[in-house]
């Protein structure tokens, strides 16, 4: 027999993420999340300081965050984060540690990987 794989989808801008918001617009009673995944999310961010807040306030005390960033370096980007030509933005390994221990995720691993091709690059 096969199990559903979640009680429920919600469109919600991630910033304003709350337990208490969550339980609104599902009906369910939410308490935190085991699991948090945000797979080529944070390119659509500058500063992640508010986001990984939201993750953290909807977070249980054994949380794994999951995520991926588009890679910049101190130089590129003095703030932590900058524009890059197509759109998205890219951060620094510092901003990007910073921001999750401001949150208090603890880092498990850090790996540098490629993770999407464009234009054959």
């Amino acid at each position: 027999s096969s199990r559903p794989l979640y009680d429920g989808l919600v469109k919600m801008d991630l910033e304003d993420v709350t337990n208490d918001s969550l339980s609104t617009a599902t009906g369910l009673t939410i308490k935190g999340f085991d699991l948090i995944v945000a797979a080529d999310v944070f390119v659509y961010f500058g500063s992640l300081d508010e986001v990984l807040e939201a993750f953290a306030s909807v977070s249980t005390p054994n949380t794994r965050l999951v995520f991926s960033c588009e890679l910049a370096t101190d130089e590129e980007a003095p703030l932590g984060w900058r524009l890059l030509p197509n759109g998205r933005f890219a951060h620094t390994k510092k901003h990007t540690v910073q921001s999750a221990r401001a949150a208090n995720f603890q880092l498990a691993q850090y790996r540098e990987i490629v993770p999407r091709m464009e234009r054959g690059e």
